[in-house]
């Protein structure tokens, strides 16, 4: 079984056990309180809402379509991401047509919002040029 197929099975057979241990696995360990949030967020969606986002999430792959976009694209990334390895944002950033620029955020995890909120502002404030 792949680790995606394990994560959709998990989300349907004991999702109260998943999200406690994905809420670990993918916000920064050192940040318990936003490990806290992100897993009582998680609690409160239904499993049945829970399990289609998965598979949209998972299962959605749309890099075909990457070399297609022409439109300003600004990447964010945090430095250590176990969903999203960095070789994701490099990925798109090399097929990307049109202006595009990766924003590296020096948090682990895949919610910066959570980890390093205010880097996570500074960025968007460059980006919207602020």
């Amino acid at each position: 079984m792949s680790d995606i197929d394990q994560i959709l099975f998990n989300i349907e057979h004991n999702y109260e056990k998943w999200s406690e241990s994905f809420a670990s696995l993918v916000v920064d360990p050192s940040d318990p309180l936003s490990t806290l949030k992100f897993e009582n967020c998680l609690k409160r969606m239904r499993p049945e809402v829970a399990l289609p986002l998965a598979k949209t999430v998972f299962l959605g792959d749309y890099r075909d379509i990457l070399d297609k976009v022409v439109v300003p694209c600004d990447i964010i990334q945090t430095r250590n991401d176990v969903v999203v390895p960095n070789s994701v944002p490099e990925f798109i950033n090399a097929k990307i047509k049109g202006k595009r620029e990766v924003h590296v955020i020096y948090t682990d995890g895949h919610f910066p919002q959570l980890t390093a909120p205010l880097e996570f502002l500074q960025v968007f404030d460059r980006i919207l040029g602020f």
